[in-house]
């Protein structure tokens, strides 16, 4: 797989696929292959295949504060998988635990168990520090990491407006969020902050990334 990954990469710094490439110095030119296999593919239905089977983490598990039954990832995905919750907004569980299998947590010194996959949905973006929470999914020590995360390139048109003439900026967004993410910097906190193998990214959800890691054979948690 990583050879296969290096041999996509060089082709990719290789070759020019647009216009940018020729307007910037190329240090400030990032390339990244971004796949389209899940446009079109509903947000439940992506998570049910990902996580059919598997123990599963889905750390952000609650929805704060818009927590609604009918409308819970984590109560659909209950019923595929063998799934636990971490969220830091504890105040939320009482509402869900009647309606669950697995446990909730709402501090990571409670987290004991061991996953196949911790799944990360539209939680990063809120995070004030990405290095920290990096690091202490990392020593959950699962065997892949899925993350998404809003995406400004996919949202730019409906999320972002300018009026000149009344010199405001509209822009369309959750109001806890502290950053948008892009292919790159998504790829790049990844690279900087854990040790993980980034297997894939895909637009996801027509308005997210989502990025598919794994655990190199040789890393160590808490790596």
């Amino acid at each position: 797989m990583s050879a296969v990954l290096a041999t996509e990469r060089k082709t990719m710094d290789d070759l020019p696929v647009s216009p940018l490439e020729f307007a910037h110095q190329k240090y400030f030119v990032q390339k990244v292959k971004v796949g389209e296999d899940f446009i079109g593919v509903p947000r439940l239905d992506a998570f049910v295949a990902l996580c059919a089977d598997k123990r599963v983490l889905h750390v952000g598990c609650v929805d704060w504060p818009i927590t609604d039954l009918k409308r819970s990832l984590h109560l659909q995905l209950d019923a595929h998988c063998t799934l636990d919750g971490f969220d830091i907004h504890g105040e939320a569980f009482e509402l869900m635990r009647p309606h669950l299998k697995g446990q909730l947590y709402s501090d990571w010194a409670d987290v004991t168990g061991r996953y196949d996959t911790v799944l990360v949905p539209e939680v990063m973006e809120h995070v004030p520090d990405v290095q920290g929470f990096l690091r202490q999914l990392d020593a959950l020590g699962a065997d892949q990491y899925l993350l998404t995360v809003p995406d400004a390139y996919s949202c730019f048109r409906r999320h972002f407006d300018y009026n000149s003439g009344a010199q405001t900026f509209v822009e369309v967004v959750h109001p806890d969020h502290n950053c948008w993410y892009t292919p790159f910097t998504l790829a790049n906190v990844i690279r900087k902050y854990t040790p993980w193998q980034l297997d894939g990214m895909f637009f996801f959800n027509g308005m997210s990334l989502l990025g598919a890691c794994s655990r190199p054979a040789s890393s160590e948690t808490g790596a």
